[in-house]
């Protein structure tokens, strides 16, 4: 007579949802967001903002999303306005700073993508390119209790500094194959296997 197992099967683990948005300009409306078990993505960026119109407007847009994460990409349209001097440059740092809070606020973890560079192109301005740089080398500091802060030159961007062209669909926006790459690199930070 065959031995049966009386064992009930285990009933499987629910993957436990976090609901991530992805709030800024419209590199944050355009991100092709990552895909993977347990992760209900919202990009909700708007297209053309400012830095310091979407930290005036960050709570009454995100909080009705109940956002477990939120990953922020912001700032490059105020970076190639015709003047990136150091005022601005302040305001776009004080506007990441101010969000950052905001969102840890509703009690959702943050992941800080830095200003992505421009690719090279006839519009690709180097006083611009150089304001992101300087801006990007200050956001750093925003990394802490649950706060991350994810290089996006170290991703996206050759030895010059400029984003490599099968990355770009022009100087301001992203591929399809640089959204895959940022998201190789985000999925670890969403899936909480990094630390911060």
């Amino acid at each position: 007579m065959a031995f049966l197992d009386q064992r009930m099967p285990s009933a499987a683990q629910p993957v436990p949802v976090r609901r991530v948005v992805f709030s800024g300009d419209s590199r944050a409306d355009w991100w092709l967001t990552p895909e993977a078990p347990g992760l209900v993505c919202i990009n909700a960026g708007v297209p053309g903002a400012s830095a310091t119109y979407l930290a005036w407007r960050f709570a009454a847009m995100v909080e009705p999303l109940r956002p477990d994460v939120v990953v922020l990409q912001l700032g490059v349209n105020d970076l190639v306005s015709l003047s990136p001097g150091r005022a601005t440059q302040q305001a776009v740092v004080e506007a990441i700073t101010r969000i950052v809070a905001e969102a840890r606020e509703l009690g959702a973890r943050v992941v800080v993508t830095t200003i992505f560079p421009l690719a090279r192109g006839p519009w690709a301005d180097p006083a611009a390119q150089a304001a992101i740089v300087a801006v990007n080398a200050r956001l750093s500091v925003l990394a802490g209790d649950n706060v991350q802060v994810l290089d996006s030159a170290a991703v996206l961007c050759g030895p010059d500094g400029y984003v490599y062209d099968h990355y770009a669909t022009d100087e301001l926006h992203l591929s399809a194959a640089g959204y895959r790459a940022l998201n190789a690199a985000l999925l670890p930070l969403l899936s909480g296997e990094a630390g911060g």
